[in-house]
């Protein structure tokens, strides 16, 4: 008798972590997923990337940009990321961006949402918020899609993105979100609190 209740006991113990690695299987390929960032460590898994026109002073340069971690702004903590691009040549975009992984073959809907810092307010747009979420890594300005304008309010204003992709089999996509130049002048914006929500 104690060993059939022993027995009982231990075949409910494996069904019941049977049962959890189901569903926690479940939950990673095909439950909801929050990725966030907001640079205190590091890019994290962001990677900067630009498509910019030749230097103004010379053609056999492109123009300057950078995107770093800095501690001038930040909407939490000490970090965000500082923008910066020479849009003398009233063209350009800059950005980052990171792939993102679940279950292959079924249809997912992506949101990224993001802090973006202007230093003025401005009438004239002077840059444009602008995102991506796709298959393939963006490598164009093309690929983005634009938000708004960058110096609607001083100040730190929020923005967000979102599609439905059918993976294939892949089980990747690429998200990014970054600033594209609509004034022929020097530009600085700061991005931080980065969400990407994965469905």
């Amino acid at each position: 008798m104690r060993m059939k209740s022993k027995w009982l006991m231990l075949s409910t113990v494996a069904l019941a972590l049977a049962a959890f690695s189901v569903s926690s299987i479940w939950y990673f390929h095909y439950g909801p997923r929050v990725l966030k960032e907001s640079f205190e460590e590091g890019f994290g898994e962001w990677v900067p990337g630009a498509d910019v026109p030749p230097d103004p002073s010379g053609p056999e340069h492109a123009a300057a940009w950078n995107i770093t971690r800095s501690t001038e702004v930040s909407k939490t903590g000490q970090y965000s990321l500082k923008l910066f691009i020479d849009g003398r040549q009233d063209d350009g975009t800059i950005w980052v961006a990171r792939r993102v992984r679940f279950a292959g073959g079924r249809v997912v809907r992506i949101r990224v949402s993001f802090q973006l810092y202007c230093e003025s307010e401005s009438f004239n747009t002077i840059a444009a918020v602008c995102a991506y979420i796709g298959l393939r890594e963006p490598l164009r300005e093309g690929d983005f899609t634009v938000l708004g304008p960058a110096n609607t309010v001083k100040g730190w204003g929020t923005y967000s993105h979102e599609a439905e992709l059918s993976t294939g089999f892949t089980g990747e996509a690429w998200v990014a979100v970054g600033i594209s130049v609509r004034w022929e002048t020097f530009m600085t914006y700061y991005i931080d609190d980065v969400e990407i929500l994965l469905e």
